[in-house]
């Protein structure tokens, strides 16, 4: 048992201390400056917005080139796909925009990207 003063603290005290640091904890995280709503009407567009997106989540100095022949549309959605490089890494990134011009997924494989947390994972 944890004692403060010679008190005994519950369990739900502890517990609700947990949840107050872990919430002060994600207030460190910055919150994204980027407008992830897009004006979408086309492949073109979503092209675009997904770039400026990129853009801003990779780090300086990253290299960004479109793969338009891996790029497609859907019913539903936009998949935008990029070869990323930089002086000493190199990988690929897919975007996902939604028919509404809202990107809703971005991953990147075999590059870091800018990390918002102490993990930087």
């Amino acid at each position: 048992m944890l004692y403060i003063n010679k008190k005994e603290i519950s369990p739900l005290v502890r517990y609700l201390g947990l949840i107050a640091l872990a919430m002060g904890c994600s207030a460190c995280v910055k919150p994204n400056d980027f407008d992830l709503q897009g004006d979408v009407d086309t492949l073109g567009d979503a092209m675009s917005h997904c770039r400026a997106y990129t853009t801003h989540e990779m780090p300086q100095g990253t290299r960004i080139s479109l793969d338009e022949y891996s790029s497609r549309e859907t019913r539903e959605y936009y998949d935008i796909y990029f070869d990323l490089s930089d002086s000493s890494q190199s990988g690929y990134a897919k975007c996902r925009v939604d028919k509404s011009g809202l990107i809703t997924y971005l991953g990147t494989r075999d590059f870091r990207r800018k990390s918002r947390s102490f993990a930087g994972f």
